[in-house]
């Protein structure tokens, strides 16, 4: 999980040049995407708010009114960059593994997950889930 959070904090302020916060509060219904690490079976899960996704939005692709199109987009690129990024921390460490293309699920609801960690963007919110651990 300490490889996801750097890896998240990473991707949030290279690409957007903020810094989200930790949180206890978790985001358990929201724009669901996932990916999955091949070898393990491990899913990583993301889920945002939308006001996290319009944060996003308006600071990575410069669009103050995103459409819900852009929204879905979004939810997946974060978890594919977050996800890649990990994949190079431990690379840099002299592991490896191979992921999925990400998927987006929906508005849904998360259950049944093994670890959590939860972060806020100013009114944004998003957590990060992991099952199969």
């Amino acid at each position: 999980m300490q490889i996801i959070h750097k890896s998240f904090f990473d991707v949030i302020q290279k690409s957007i040049n903020m810094t989200p916060q930790d949180s206890i509060m978790p985001l358990k219904k929201g724009y669901l995407s996932s990916i999955e690490m091949l070898e393990s079976g491990i899913v990583v899960y993301l889920a945002f708010n939308k006001a996290f996704l319009k944060i996003m939005c308006k600071h990575f692709l410069s669009e103050e009114q995103p459409s819900e199109e852009m929204l879905i987009d979004m939810a997946k690129e974060l978890a594919n960059l977050t996800t890649g990024r990990a994949k190079v921390i431990v690379q840099e460490k002299g592991g490896s593994f191979s992921i999925s293309t990400p998927k987006y699920l929906g508005i849904k609801c998360i259950k049944n997950y093994d670890k959590g960690l939860h972060f806020r963007l100013k009114n944004g919110r998003c957590s990060i889930f992991i099952r199969g651990q």
